[in-house]
């Protein structure tokens, strides 16, 4: 399994989520960098932070990110870790037909340009980022269920997120020892929600929230009108956090589609 950042305009955002989806059914983990940025953060160490986590910096280039500041220091920052570590770091995907960056001439791209060749290059890219374990497809029926349930607590986080006043999504990044045990023992029990877990599994207080916990404890809150859950996440302010796992989780039931 490796750990890919996905640098991209959000012009590309609707690409750029269906790959990350893809690529966590998969098997592989996922960050990205718009959505791991929160107002009032440093940019700057946020991005350092996210690329120093990753085994690779998948760069989603079109006319708008090769024009971008952002996406430029990324990969800037990026190459500098090619020659430090003398290995392949940065992944062009070229969505749209443009001139390489003069630092990324030379490297072989995926080329995405033609939808009715995205999983011929995705199974390069596959090849690119290594051996990983492949979640296995859930039935059809489970799939509807799920994604009606996710709806509905989508809904309900949204609500819930405006009156508490949450701020944006942001991602939990150093993980403690019992966090790490619980994403464990979470990610055995439902493997089809590590690709979620690895990411953005978060504590409120001392309590682990991996997405078993937090789907269990949002629906028995909208079936009894209270759960513990819901005060822990508005006195620890993680209703962001709790966001950010449904997002992605919704993102990978899209990839079964």
């Amino acid at each position: 399994m490796s750990k890919v950042f996905l640098s991209h305009n959000h012009a590309d955002k609707p690409f750029t989520r269906r790959l990350a989806g893809d690529l966590r059914q998969a098997g592989h983990t996922v960050w990205i960098d718009e959505a791991e940025i929160n107002i009032g953060d440093s940019l700057i160490d946020k991005i350092r932070a996210g690329l120093d986590e990753v085994d690779f910096v998948a760069a989603v280039l079109s006319e708008k990110s090769i024009d971008s500041p952002w996406v430029q220091r990324e990969l800037e920052i990026a190459s500098n870790r090619e020659i430090e570590e003398r290995r392949v770091v940065v992944l062009p995907l070229m969505v749209q037909k443009v001139s390489l960056p003069g630092f990324l001439k030379g490297k072989f791209y995926g080329d995405f340009t033609d939808p009715d060749a995205y999983q011929q290059m995705f199974e390069l890219l596959l090849r690119a980022l290594g051996p990983a374990t492949a979640l296995t497809k859930p039935p059809a029926q489970e799939i509807d269920a799920l994604r009606q349930e996710l709806a509905v607590m989508k809904g309900a986080l949204d609500e819930l997120a405006k009156q508490n006043k949450a701020h944006e999504l942001i991602s939990l990044r150093h993980k403690s020892a019992n966090l790490a045990a619980a994403i464990e023992k979470a990610n055995q029990k439902y493997p089809n929600h590590a690709p979620i877990n690895n990411t953005y599994a978060f504590e409120v207080g001392s309590t682990p929230v991996t997405l078993d916990y937090l789907l269990w404890g949002i629906g028995k809150a909208m079936r009894t009108g209270a759960h513990i859950l819901e005060s822990l996440l508005s006195i620890h302010d993680k209703w962001p956090d709790a966001q950010r796992m449904i997002e992605a989780y919704d993102d990978l039931l899209a990839s079964y589609d």
